[in-house]
């Protein structure tokens, strides 16, 4: 990289770096003000759907479900509605007893007295006093005053001391609604059953704790993994700072093992009349057993990112299994989404800035906004949530701004250069030009080419033959058909003139096959022209021609002019000469003549003739010129003893043997070069050259 290209770039990456800066800035803002976030929840759903997996999901936490169908049957066979007499639950407490299960819970709000009376409620207590493992809820509200308050010694019982060094600020509860005194006196522990959701009203996060009259009360998930240990469960759980924890659902609903209540107790009817029971009550031994609903009528169902409803015993139970399991997501601190945004968009806007390919810089895009995308994924399995909108909205405008930037700064030159090359280079040729501006040297250098010299043959008269309008349809189409040729070989233009086309490559990039391009793209001419001919015959009167020279060697090239109208050119004693040998094709009848340092770069690719050695006017030293017949692997066998024979002959013209010469260049009828033979071999029968002579012909005209 020379001293030049390196500054550029050092300067683009400077660039790049401050826009990086303020993307960083501007995304940290967002961040902040929170206005991107309804997007993060939605993208936090999406990696929830895709990477859920519920066999993740416990074995040892069950959920005995009130659906529809239990609501139905009981109303039915034996005329209970909704709310249920107490005596059912206590059938299935005596169930789970004698089936040896773990702690039990209710998430029932039992804040009334049973519609069946005391009874009732006190048959309930006492199967709750047998079982000795109930838990039952707490409605602690945080934005809903109570009319009538309730004493914080009711609930002393349930609170937890509040542990050191926590950093959370756990919410305080403006209100209290417990189950009846009998039920609540009866209980072994109980827990807040009460949190909000998310802006959007999606559950998917849970306070694992809450303040009420200066007392911390436990959330239900807490209080079940036991309520001597739930204080120092609590100092294990990853909580934000409003003291949250984010759930990690395994599945959408139906993920955890579900019973229907019904089920559970005709079981225990059946076992009180001596019938083998529709469910073992074994069947629960040692295991959690949450009892919720799931019934429209219960109002208990709630959104979350699996499942617009979702039964609410059901996120009790995912909080609890993540406890138990030790696998809640972390969330990620403000100063690591700072970390993430500045490395982010310092990449992204940097990379914009410093490529300059268009395909290069739509492949970075890709890649810049893939990172945050990988970056959450990595996140989500190694258990954190790591924000991914507000990095993503920091790429995109990153690299908007950079792209911005750079066409503005850089713009300007990349215009100058397609305004001023466009006409007579390819495309991809200007693309490498602007892709590195310094492979162009505006003035003028010295460099070795390939010049390309062509003109249609009776042009003059053709166009005698044609109004204006016609003329210039017909030289257009050809000139373009021609021209395409060129730059698809990677030729540079230089001009026109009238029907003429000059060209030539190695300039202004450097191409070491520019003699075998410049062949190649004379043998397509060619070919082209051969293939339209009829058409343009028609129009011009008689089929199109073309004579082609083509010489390599050292020449200035450069733009060349005034400072108002220049033009990007080749000139010097290579050039001069293609225009020679493009004249001499009509002297030899054949289409294509091109110099010796030309064919010496392309003998083992191009199948030539040489033709001559001439003395073209202006040089003293002679030049051999060949006849550009085609490709090496594209010549037939008739063509490559045409070419056999011509040699033989012009061998016995060297050697003075005119009789042996002229027969066998009379043996190749139509052969333009061999009838030029055989007119100097009748010369020299009748007037022989000197002694000396060296076989040289020097060409009297331009």
């Amino acid at each position: 990289m020379n001293p030049s290209s390196g500054s550029k770039l050092g300067g683009r990456l400077r660039r790049g770096l401050a826009i990086g800066l303020a993307s960083a800035a501007l995304g940290f803002a967002v961040y902040a003000s929170k206005i991107a976030q309804p997007w993060e929840w939605k993208s936090w759903d999406l990696r929830l759907k895709l990477f859920a997996e519920p066999s993740r999901a416990s074995r040892d936490i069950v959920i005995f479900l009130i659906d529809q169908y239990s609501l139905d049957v009981y109303e039915k066979q034996q005329g209970l509605s909704w709310p249920w007499p107490r005596q059912l639950y206590s059938a299935v407490l005596d169930y789970l007893y004698a089936g040896g299960a773990g702690t039990v819970f209710f998430d029932l709000l039992f804040t009334e007295t049973s519609r069946s009376g005391v009874e009732d409620d006190q048959d309930f207590a006492r199967a709750m006093d047998r079982s000795a493992n109930v838990v039952l809820p707490l409605s602690l509200s945080q934005s809903e005053e109570s009319p009538a308050e309730v004493p914080a010694e009711r609930l002393e019982r349930f609170s937890i001391p509040v542990l050191s060094g926590l950093k959370a600020s756990f919410p305080a509860a403006k209100s209290a609604t417990l189950p009846v005194d009998v039920l609540l006196q009866a209980a072994s522990g109980a827990g807040n059953v009460l949190f909000p959701s998310d802006g959007d009203g999606v559950f998917r996060r849970l306070p694992m704790a809450v303040y009420y009259r200066g007392r911390l009360i436990p959330s239900v998930p807490l209080v079940l993994t036991g309520p001597s240990r739930s204080g120092a469960v609590l100092g294990d759980i990853p909580l934000d700072r409003q003291g949250r924890a984010i759930i990690r659902y395994h599945g959408g609903t139906g993920t955890y093992k579900t019973y229907k209540i019904a089920a559970i107790i005709n079981s225990w009817a059946q076992i009180e009349q001596g019938i083998a029971p529709q469910v073992p009550p074994a069947e629960f031994a040692g295991k959690t057993v949450l009892i919720g609903g799931s019934a429209p009528g219960i109002l208990d169902l709630r959104p979350t990112p699996l499942d617009a409803v979702f039964p609410g015993v059901e996120i009790q139970a995912t909080v609890l299994d993540n406890i138990l399991a030790k696998d809640f997501f972390r969330g990620q601190p403000p100063a690591s989404v700072l970390g993430f945004l500045l490395v982010f968009s310092l990449l992204t806007a940097a990379g914009a800035s410093a490529l300059r390919k268009v395909w290069h810089q739509g492949l970075y895009f890709v890649l810049a906004i893939g990172l945050p995308a990988a970056a959450a994924w990595l996140g989500f399995l190694a258990g954190r949530w790591i924000e991914l909108v507000v990095p993503e909205l920091a790429v995109v405008s990153g690299f908007v701004a950079a792209a911005l930037v750079n066409y503005g700064v850089e713009g300007k030159q990349r215009r100058f250069i397609k305004g001023v090359f466009r006409h007579y280079l390819s495309p991809e040729v200007i693309e490498r030009i602007i892709e590195n501006p310094n492979l162009l040297s505006l003035g003028g250098e010295k460099r070795e080419i390939t010049s390309f010299f062509s003109d249609v043959a009776g042009f003059t008269s053709i166009s005698e033959r044609l109004s204006p309008e016609e003329l210039v349809a017909l030289l257009n189409e050809f000139l373009s058909e021609m021209t395409d040729i060129i730059l698809e070989h990677g030729g540079t233009l230089d001009k026109y003139e009238g029907d003429a086309i000059i060209a030539f490559w190695n300039a202004p990039l450097d191409q070491p096959d520019h003699a075998l391009r410049a062949c190649r793209a004379a043998v397509e001419c060619q070919k082209r022209l051969a293939e339209l001919g009829p058409r343009w015959a028609g129009k011009a009167g008689r089929p199109l021609t073309m004579r082609l020279g083509l010489n390599s060697g050292p020449a200035v090239v450069g733009n060349m002019g005034s400072t108002r109208r220049f033009d990007y050119t080749a000139m010097g004693d290579t050039v001069n000469l293609a225009s020679r040998l493009e004249g001499a094709c009509k002297i030899y009848g054949v289409p294509v003549l091109a110099g010796e340092e030309t064919y010496a770069r392309v003998r083992d690719e191009m199948a030539a003739r040489l033709v001559d050695r001439v003395r073209v006017v202006g040089k003293e030293l002679p030049v051999s010129v060949y006849e550009i017949a085609g490709r090496r692997d594209g010549l037939g066998a008739a063509d490559t003893e045409r070419l056999a024979v011509f040699e033989r002959a012009r061998q016995a013209f060297l050697g003075r043997d005119w009789d042996a010469a002229a027969a066998l260049f009379s043996s190749l009828e139509g052969d333009g070069p061999a009838a030029v033979y055989v007119q100097r071999c009748r010369r020299f029968r009748e007037s022989p050259p000197p002694d000396g002579w060296d076989g040289v012909f020097d060409l009297k005209q331009k």
